[in-house]
């Protein structure tokens, strides 16, 4: 998956790991906005460093070929999740207000 390189060592950013592992496979922005399901703008914005927590982080990371939390945070360990623990958090994903302020309290008290 992600060859740690000199080059790719020393990217700080979310977006300077994103530009590189782009420009690694020869795409455009546009190219790959197509791939991982979004627009170049979003793309732009990511690299540009405007936007730190994209939507699309997992399907950008998969079309790069890359961990996503090396994507995000140039962290190179893979989390451990159960399979419903990643359902839980998909639904999480998808909730909206209040219910994700209520069911955090009830987690939270239990904990």
């Amino acid at each position: 998956m992600f060859m740690n390189t000199d080059n790719h060592a020393t990217a700080t950013t979310l977006g300077h790991r994103m530009r590189m592992k782009r420009q690694d496979k020869g795409w455009t922005q546009e190219q790959l906005a197509v791939r991982a399901g979004t627009n170049q703008a979003v793309i732009q914005k990511i690299e540009n460093g405007k936007s730190l927590r994209p939507r699309k982080i997992d399907q950008i990371a998969e079309v790069l070929e890359v961990n996503p939390a090396w994507l995000m945070f140039g962290d190179e360990a893979t989390p451990t999740l159960s399979d419903e623990a990643f359902e839980v958090a998909k639904a999480w994903d998808l909730m909206g207000e209040p219910d994700k302020s209520r069911l955090r309290q009830e987690i939270l008290q239990r904990t």
